[in-house]
């Protein structure tokens, strides 16, 4: 066992040496959740999280499993989405309530949950390749 995680280690380090080496060209998608994780698991590895190691490779195991870039753009463009209409809802919403001369109270809890909705529509647009 003990002859196992010096491989593996030894295995990391080699992938981690060979992508410093592209480290000019920033990674996305998949690659770049590999690399995170990876990352993370030679942290832990060092510091002697065991249950940290442990979940963090079963992590590694399922990205190299079942990540697909295609997928992750497909779920980004819908949280994107997601993200635009929640903006326009709150929008809407905070249109009718000084329409109707809602309480002040009520019109800036809407203000509050239109700013909370835009900055995560303009989080998530930063995010985009």
């Amino acid at each position: 066992m003990k002859r196992l995680s010096q491989i593996t280690l030894i295995l990391l380090l080699a992938a981690g040496a060979s992508s410093s080496a592209y480290a000019d060209a920033p990674l996305a998608g998949c690659a770049a959740k590999r690399d995170s994780i990876s990352t993370e698991l030679r942290l832990a590895r060092e510091k002697g999280y065991a249950d940290k190691v442990t979940g963090l490779q079963r992590a590694l195991d399922e990205v190299n499993a079942h990540c697909r870039d295609d997928a992750l753009s497909e779920r980004r463009k819908q949280k994107l989405i997601q993200a635009q209409a929640k903006v326009s809802q709150t929008e809407r919403s905070l249109r009718l309530a000084e329409e109707a001369n809602k309480e002040p109270k009520k019109i800036a809890k809407l203000k509050g949950k239109l700013q909370k909705a835009q900055s995560d529509l303009a989080a998530l647009q930063a995010k985009q390749p």
